[in-house]
C-alpha cells in the first residue's frame, strides 16, 4: 500500500468489527482479556488481506472496497451456516458445509466481479465507508466500556451484618475449624437422577453417610440460576434483600457478582481471622482472584496471549462465526488432524481445570491457620468431559454424558473428603451442595450433603435450603442466634430472570 491509502481504512475496521461486535454480546460471561488475542489476529489478518488487494488491484478505492467485502465473505460465513444449520429443503439438510460454502462462495465471487465492474463514485463511497465504519465501531465498544465499568464497581458489593445480629462475644476461642464450601455445579437430586437418566447414586450416598455426612434427600435450591444462587448462599438473604435495585431495574444478573465475590458470609470468616482460599474455574463472576491463596493453572495474562496451544471459549466461539468453521468441519481429515490436536480445546482446558482443582483442594488442609475454602467447581456441568474412569471422552448429548460424568465425580469426592477430614487437626465442616439441579422441569431439585462435626443429624433437616446453610453454621459452631428463612424454592428463566416462580416436587425424606 502507498501512503495514501492509509486515508482508506474501513476494511481494517470492518476486519475488527467482528471480534468487538462478538465481545460486546458475550462480555457478561468473559474476561476481557479473552477476546484480546482474536482482536489482534483480526487486525493483522485484515491488514495482510488490505495489502494483498492493494498490491493487485492499483486503483486504491477499488481494492479497498473489494478487501472489505472479502472480510464481509470470511467473517460472515460462520452466521451464515449457524442460521441455516438443521434446515432442510425439498428433503435436503442445508446444513452442511458441502453445500453452503459453494454457495458463498458464488455470492462473493458474483458479488466482487460486480464490485469490481460496476462500482462507481469509488472515491465518495470511500468516505462514507470510513465513516460508517467507525460509527459501527462505536456502538460495541460504549457497550463493552460501560460493563467493565460496572465489573469495576462490581468488585465489591457484599452486605453487612447488623451487630444486633452478630455477637462477637459468644465466637469461640482456640483453633476454629476450616470451612470447605463446595459448589457442584448444576447436580440434581439423587432420585431425580433416578427418574431423568436410571442413575442410582445410593452407593455414593451411602458412603458420604459411614463417614459422617448428613444427605438431606429432599433438597432443594433457592434460586435456578447459578449467579442468583451463590449469591444467595453467601449472602443468606433472598436476592431481592441484597440487591433490591438491581432486581427493580432489571439489571444483568451479574450485578450479583459483588455479593459473590465479596459476600457477607466471606467478610464474616475474615472479621474472625480465617484465611480465604478459592480456585480458577474460568467463570470471572465466581472467582476470588483476591482470596489469600487463589489457586490456577495459568501462569499470568501474558501466558494467555502467548500460548496458542490453548484456544479458549471466546476464540472458538469467534472461529466458528468465520470461514476457519468450514474447516473446524473438516478437522477429522488426515491432513488437518496433527495440526487440530496441537491446540488444546475449550472442554479440554475445561477439564484440566477441574482436575487441577480437585488434586489441588488435597492439599489445601496443610495451609496453617483456620481458612474457608471455596470451590466452584463446574462439574457435572456441560460439556461433558469425562467418562465414567476420568478419562476425557467429549460426549455432547446429555445422556450418558451427564450421568458419566457424575459418576466420576462421585469417585473423586468421596476420595477428596476422606483426605480433607483425615489431613486436618481440627474436625472440618464441608458442605457439598448444588447450585441448582439440571434438567429444568425439577431444576431446584439439587443435591446437598453436610459434614458438621459431632451435631450434625441434631441440626441438619430434608428439606434443608442453601438460603440457611451458613445460619446454621454460625448458630452451631460460633454461638450466634441467627433466624432460619422460610426453605422457598424461586424458579426463574435465562431469558427472565427475574420472574420469580414458588415451585416444589413430591419427596420421600426416607427413601
Amino acid at each position: 500500500m502507498t501512503k495514501k491509502n492509509w486515508k482508506i481504512y474501513y476494511p481494517l475496521l470492518l476486519g475488527i468489527y467482528p471480534a468487538i461486535g462478538l465481545a460486546a454480546a458475550n462480555i457478561s460471561q468473559m474476561n476481557l482479556v479473552d477476546g484480546l488475542r482474536s482482536l489482534l489476529v483480526a487486525f493483522v489478518f485484515s491488514l495482510g488481506v488490505y495489502a494483498l488487494f492493494s498490491s493487485r488491484i492499483h486503483d486504491e478505492y477499488r481494492a479497498a472496497l473489494l478487501g472489505a467485502w472479502f472480510m464481509v465473505f470470511f467473517f460472515s460465513y460462520g452466521h451464515v451456516y449457524s442460521a441455516v444449520w438443521g434446515r432442510s429443503l425439498f428433503g435436503f439438510d442445508l446444513g452442511r458445509h458441502r453445500f453452503i460454502f459453494p454457495f458463498w462462495l458464488v455470492i462473493f465471487g458474483g458479488g466482487g466481479w460486480l464490485l469490481y465492474k460496476k462500482a462507481k463514485h469509488l472515491k465518495s463511497l470511500s468516505e462514507y465507508m470510513n465513516i460508517f465504519s467507525i460509527i459501527l465501531l462505536i456502538i460495541p465498544v460504549v457497550q463493552i466500556g460501560m460493563f467493565e465499568l460496572q465489573r469495576y464497581r462490581l468488585s465489591s458489593g457484599g452486605r453487612n451484618l447488623s451487630s444486633e445480629q452478630w455477637n462477637t462475644s459468644t465466637i469461640p476461642t482456640g483453633q476454629l475449624p476450616d470451612v470447605y464450601y463446595i459448589i457442584l455445579d448444576g447436580y440434581s437430586r439423587d432420585d431425580m437422577l433416578l427418574k431423568n437418566y436410571d442413575l442410582n447414586i445410593n452407593n455414593f450416598i451411602n458412603q458420604l453417610e459411614e463417614i459422617g455426612f448428613y444427605v438431606p434427600r429432599c433438597s432443594q435450591s433457592n434460586y435456578g440460576l447459578t449467579g442468583l444462587s451463590l449469591a444467595s448462599s453467601l449472602n443468606m438473604n433472598t436476592v431481592d434483600q441484597i440487591l433490591p435495585q438491581a432486581i427493580l431495574q432489571h439489571n444483568n444478573w451479574v450485578s450479583f457478582s459483588g455479593p459473590i465475590k465479596h459476600s457477607l458470609v466471606r467478610q464474616i470468616f475474615e472479621s474472625m481471622g480465617y484465611k480465604t482460599v478459592s480456585f480458577q474455574n474460568g467463570i470471572w463472576w465466581s472467582e476470588w482472584t483476591d482470596a489469600n491463596f487463589f489457586i490456577t493453572n495459568v501462569n499470568g495474562p501474558v501466558d494467555a496471549l502467548t500460548n496458542f496451544r490453548q484456544v479458549n471459549d471466546f476464540e472458538a466461539l469467534f472461529m466458528r462465526t468465520t470461514l476457519l468453521s468450514a474447516v473446524e468441519g473438516a478437522s477429522t481429515t488426515k491432513l488437518l488432524s496433527p495440526i487440530i490436536k496441537l491446540v488444546k480445546t475449550p472442554e479440554e482446558r475445561r477439564a484440566e481445570q477441574v482436575l487441577m482443582a480437585l488434586s489441588a483442594m488435597e492439599k489445601v488442609p496443610e495451609i496453617p491457620g483456620s481458612k474457608f475454602v471455596f470451590l466452584h467447581l463446574v462439574s457435572p456441568h456441560e460439556p461433558y468431559v469425562f467418562n465414567p474412569d476420568g478419562e476425557f471422552v467429549l460426549t455432547q448429548a446429555a445422556d450418558p454424558g451427564y450421568p458419566n460424568q457424575i459418576q466420576y465425580l462421585n469417585k473423586r469426592i468421596v476420595s477428596l473428603v476422606k483426605t480433607i477430614i483425615g489431613k486436618s487437626s481440627t474436625p472440618p465442616i464441608i458442605i457439598l451442595q448444588a447450585d441448582h439441579g439440571r434438567d429444568t422441569e425439577v431444576r431446584m431439585a439439587n443435591f446437598e450433603a453436610y459434614f458438621f462435626p459431632k451435631v450434625g443429624q441434631t441440626v441438619l433437616y430434608p428439606t434443608e435450603t442453601p438460603i440457611n446453610t451458613f445460619r446454621l453454621i454460625f448458630n452451631t459452631y460460633f454461638g450466634q442466634n441467627l433466624p432460619l428463612l422460610p426453605d422457598i424454592s424461586y424458579y426463574s428463566a435465562y431469558d427472565d430472570y427475574y420472574n420469580f416462580v414458588k415451585v416444589s416436587y413430591p419427596c420421600n425424606p426416607d427413601r
